[in-house]
């Protein structure tokens, strides 16, 4: 029963993401999910750098804590690493904001099979993103 709750909650979670803006964004489109956990990126924010690198705001929806996190990323999609420059960790259901982090983070790899990966892919390559 708590199982099948905690999906149904995912699944409105979602549908209210993709119906209202999240964050104050004007563009959050979902990307992918995992059990309760939802990710979307701002397809407003999608800035290409340079040939490698991408910058990009992503949210990290986390139903069963009520939590979102918001990260302005530097992505450098041919190295297979992603730089957090900012972030805030915020209330689901209010928008209220927890915690707020301006620490540039150094650049971590992520796997070829990993959420994040599926975010980069979604970045380049779908959806129309880069006119």
């Amino acid at each position: 029963m708590q199982k099948f709750f905690l999906q149904f909650v995912l699944i409105a979670i979602i549908f209210t993401a993709i119906n209202f803006p999240v964050c104050s964004a004007k563009n959050f489109t979902f990307v992918d999910a995992e059990d309760e956990t939802g990710y979307y990126v701002d397809k407003d924010t999608v800035k290409i750098e340079s040939s490698e690198s991408i910058a990009a705001t992503i949210a990290v929806v986390k139903a069963n804590l009520n939590k979102m996190y918001v990260y302005n990323v530097r992505i450098n999609h041919k190295n297979q690493t992603y730089q957090i420059n900012s972030s805030k960790i915020m209330e689901y259901d209010s928008q209220n904001v927890i915690e707020t982090n301006d620490n540039v983070r150094p650049f971590r790899p992520y796997a070829p099979k990993s959420e994040m990966a599926e975010l980069v892919n979604f970045v380049l390559y779908g959806d129309d993103l880069i006119n």
